[in-house]
């Protein structure tokens, strides 16, 4: 199950996607490549299941590859996926998986890299009896925002800058450090009505400008929609993702996946395994995806019912402000985007009317 999973966030997929998923509609998932990137070594995703008991289970994560290290992408993917899996397969008070499971990413990443490669990652985490919590390693972030509501941000930075009052966005913790690597875990504030996990890529621009877009957003839809608009309208000078949760949809909502089954989310689509067998059950596209793609139209290979991009050659990774990209000539901007919406498997109804902005 571990491996499948590697190997399914690995796989190509459009260079831009957001998301919001037919059984899943208070998660909103977007993901990026920017405008001065190559390569995405962010992995964004979110997880359901529900266990034999009928206690339930949801997770919304972002993590982003470490720049001028080793293989930023590998090691996102990794963190990922062992913080996901161990959430789902450990047992125990929901704050004791949370750190097994982001411990199980540090020592993941670690034993690829040596500590000469890491990624960030932060993440909302549901249980059962209403327990909710954040973690966090690194400088992805996590907001709370609503409508008339104060945004806040419930993270700091472990950057030198943040934790300890220097100068500078060099981290001083991230997945895959090694053992000396201490989570921070909290409990969401009680009265918090959605969240915002966001990568670096997208809370680049200026603080007030982003409370801005969070508080005037009406939904989670619209506020994913805005932010990944703005950050490439403001440059898009890194690959910019986030995972965007309504809260007070999923108090309200019925659980959509059956016992003993773990549903995974990304951008592009979700996979469902079956914890008995620990392989996977069914992989499909979302219910609704809208994308935007500088490649060709006819590249949409309709057999599979989702757009097919040429495989991007990897590249080393740059420093943390992923500067990977000097001296190579890169295609102009000037052209409008191409605007392909894919519908499949219904409709999700009307939109919040942001969804091209």
């Amino acid at each position: 199950m571990r491996q499948k999973l590697e190997t399914w966030l690995s796989r190509n997929v459009p260079d831009r996607a957001i998301s919001q998923a037919f059984d899943l509609p208070a998660v909103v998932l977007t993901t990026d490549v920017g405008l001065q990137r190559s390569e995405n070594q962010d992995r964004v995703a979110a997880l359901s299941m529900e266990d034999t008991n009928g206690n339930r289970l949801l997770v919304a994560a972002v993590a982003d590859g470490m720049g001028g290290m080793r293989e930023g992408a590998k090691c996102a993917t990794l963190a990922m996926t062992n913080f996901l899996i161990t959430l789902a397969t450990h047992h125990g008070p929901v704050q004791q998986k949370i750190y097994q499971a982001v411990s199980a990413a540090n020592e993941s990443v670690f034993r690829f890299a040596g500590g000469k490669g890491g990624a960030t990652l932060s993440a909302v985490v549901l249980g059962g009896g209403g327990a909710a919590f954040v973690a966090h390693v690194g400088d992805s972030r996590v907001y709370s925002f609503g409508p008339n509501m104060r945004v806040e941000r419930l993270t700091k930075d472990d950057s030198l800058a943040e934790a300890v009052g220097g100068h500078g966005r060099e981290l001083l913790q991230f997945i895959g450090m090694g053992p000396e690597m201490q989570p921070f875990i909290s409990e969401i504030p009680s009265g918090s009505k959605n969240l915002a996990i966001t990568s670096d890529g997208i809370h680049y621009i200026e603080t007030l400008t982003l409370q801005t877009v969070l508080a005037n957003s009406p939904t989670v839809r619209s506020a994913a929609e805005r932010l990944s608009a703005l950050a490439r309208w403001c440059g898009g000078p890194d690959n910019a993702s986030g995972a965007f949760v309504d809260l007070s949809m999923l108090a309200s909502e019925s659980p959509a996946v059956q016992q003993d089954l773990l549903q995974v989310w990304d951008p592009n689509g979700s996979l469902c395994f079956s914890l008995e067998s620990a392989g996977p059950a069914a992989s499909r596209p979302f219910s609704q995806a809208t994308l935007t793609t500088r490649d060709r139209i006819e590249d949409v290979d309709k057999t599979a019912g989702r757009p097919q991009v040429a495989t991007r050659s990897s590249r080393p990774a740059g420093n943390k402000n992923k500067n990977n990209n000097k001296g190579k000539k890169k295609e102009s901007f000037a052209k409008e985007d191409i605007q392909l919406e894919i519908k499949i498997e219904g409709n999700l109804g009307e939109d919040s009317g942001d969804n091209h902005e």
